[in-house]
């Protein structure tokens, strides 16, 4: 017979008798005591089957949301679990309201669990951004209404907003502790994905923009969407972190207006300002976002330093990396800065990792130093090595279309790239034969 367990309701430690300082996070008067449940009958335990026996396949819901739809890898799949966070006030309730409409429009049902606002507020929140179609509302902290709900009711989508807000009145601690998270993480997602039910579980973040409580909760769910964005610009970036059904990295772009959220169907323009070109240090890089195309404009300025030693600060870009490709457009180039501070940024808030935004960075880095403007219908593309070669990259087909279809004229890249109908491509070996190149423009 098992026996009842003592668990801290700070950190989750678990003991088989009272403890007066939990051991693993040393506070006092922590350990609650916890009834363990009831053991389940031979008869209802679930048995193995063979893989072939269980229907093939995924059943995705397609919400009509373009933006959504491609970050979940062409919609949402039945029975998933979707863990969503950003930082409060960003637009989570909004997005997932507008989810919840799309649902109930093409005549599936959803609930909508909320233990943070009441339903008077729900309702003016819905009035405000004018949804057309009405969803099932719960408001409630308790664990025990939401499985009720969705045993007494079908759905096909229910949102839990948020998941720090429920708590399961069996464990004596606070809701949002380690121990409520662990527990109450555990019994929704394994309910829902038994009924098939698909769930969005709106999570909370730290200060250092992570989802507040332990990695267990990201390890179980099948997908972690991140929503970033200022407060104060009218764009939304919906990052996949992890996703069991589709790709990695994928973004969408909203954009923030009065009546809610709305897919931006062409990213490239929001991220490219209508003077690009026109001042120096600046170059634009055909990005590859999961799947998608996005041209980013790099920008550079590289003044005067006061100091012994210069700064270099990079934003959305790595700074180490900087170093090194600076390091390496000295030696083979015969550019000076160490005289001069580099601050570098990413314009529109984007982090970019890959390899191929090593030559757009190079490029203006020199048209910064040498006060050359390129051009807005110029664009960069290629990975520099240490000995200053151009060496190729991946989806170089995906770029090209991409500048084309932005008015590119002339691409910058490697060797050994087809050359499409409609542009001009520049191959290029060396930093040195770029910069006579550039030079030359």
């Amino acid at each position: 017979m098992k026996k009842d367990t003592f668990v801290c309701n700070i950190c989750g430690y678990e003991s088989l008798k009272w403890l007066g300082r939990c051991p693993n996070c040393k506070t006092w008067d922590s350990m609650k005591e916890v009834k363990k449940e009831k053991e389940v009958h031979p008869s209802q335990r679930v048995r193995p089957a063979l893989i072939g026996e269980e229907e093939e396949g995924e059943d995705r819901i397609v919400l009509g949301m373009e933006e959504m739809d491609r970050v979940l890898g062409g919609g949402l799949t039945r029975g998933s679990s979707i863990l969503l966070g950003g930082d409060p006030g960003i637009g989570k309730t909004t997005l997932c309201f507008e989810i919840a409409s799309r649902i109930m429009e093409i005549n599936l049902s959803c609930l909508y669990v909320s233990g943070e606002e009441s339903m008077r507020q729900l309702a003016s929140r819905r009035k405000r951004l004018n949804l057309k179609h009405l969803f099932f509302v719960l408001t409630t902290n308790n664990l025990e209404d939401v499985i009720e709900a969705t045993d007494e009711r079908d759905y096909d989508l229910v949102i839990i907003d948020s998941i720090q807000s429920i708590y399961n009145p069996r464990i004596p601690s606070v809701p949002g502790s380690l121990a409520q998270l662990k527990d109450v993480s555990i019994r929704l997602i394994n309910h829902f994905k038994k009924k098939d039910i698909a769930h969005i579980l709106i999570g909370h973040v730290t200060k250092e923009g992570q989802i507040a409580g332990p990695k267990l909760i990201e390890h179980m769910v099948d997908t972690v969407l991140y929503f970033e964005g200022e407060k104060v610009f009218p764009y939304r970036i919906l990052r996949a972190i992890k996703n069991r059904y589709g790709p990695v990295d994928e973004i969408g772009i909203f954009q923030m207006t009065k009546e809610g959220l709305v897919s931006v169907k062409n990213p490239s323009d929001y991220f490219i300002s209508d003077k690009v070109g026109e001042n120096s240090g600046s170059a634009l890089f055909p990005h590859i976002s999961g799947s998608r195309p996005i041209l980013l404009e790099i920008q550079t300025i590289t003044p005067r330093t006061n100091f012994p030693i210069p700064k270099r600060v990079a934003l959305g870009y790595d700074v180490n990396r900087l170093y090194i490709l600076t390091a390496v457009l000295e030696k083979t180039s015969n550019l000076s800065f160490f005289e001069r501070d580099i601050y570098v940024n990413v314009a529109g808030g984007i982090k970019v990792t890959e390899p191929a935004a090593d030559l757009p960075l190079v490029v203006s880095l020199i048209s910064s130093l040498k006060d050359l403007r390129i051009g807005r219908d110029v664009a960069f593309f290629g990975e520099v090595g240490l000995t200053g070669e151009i060496r190729r990259v991946l989806y170089s087909e995906n770029r090209l279309k991409e500048c084309e279809r932005m008015g590119i004229r002339k691409v910058f890249c490697p060797r050994g790239v087809e050359k499409p109908k409609g542009l001009e491509i520049v191959s290029i070996d060396s930093l040195r034969e770029l910069y006579e190149r550039l030079r030359s423009l």
